[in-house]
């Protein structure tokens, strides 16, 4: 192909970009990224109860996907097929998530379960047995 037929111009130059303006955007996006991060782990030490923790993940996973997909993908500068076509996908996993959410918490009887196995615990605590033969020390051998 020609300098004429050619995508850069008669002259072969490209138009100027900013660099810099790149540079910062990725910058602040990385570091984005890592507050999300760490807003992640510091969810897990809230003691939340279990599904408000996943929900509250996953939200932020969400939204990690978002900016990953976005900018290091460069899907917001792609066509509007693309996009549908993630957007669809997005919803079909958004409908996987609600099905599965209330397997999350916690079953009525697995907290029945656990309710009887802490009253035990408590009752055998207040328990005094005298001590059996077989639990005393040995008692020394004469010599």
């Amino acid at each position: 192909m020609s300098a004429k037929g050619s995508s850069h111009g008669a002259a072969g130059k490209h138009a100027p970009v900013d660099k810099s303006a790149e540079v910062r955007t990725y910058l602040i996006i990385f570091a984005s990224l890592a507050v999300l991060t760490l807003m992640t782990v510091g969810v897990a030490y809230l003691n939340l109860p279990h599904a408000a923790g996943v929900v509250i993940a996953l939200v932020i996973a969400a939204i990690k996907v978002f900016l990953i997909a976005s900018f290091f993908m460069h899907l917001r500068g792609e066509g509007h097929l693309i996009n549908y076509s993630v957007a669809v996908c997005c919803v079909l996993v958004l409908i996987l998530i609600v099905f599965v959410l209330p397997d999350i918490g916690i079953h009525p009887a697995e907290e029945a379960a656990r309710r009887a196995l802490h009253d035990l615990e408590a009752h055998a605590e207040h328990m005094h047995y005298p001590p059996d033969a077989a639990d005393a020390p040995a008692a020394p051998a004469a010599h």
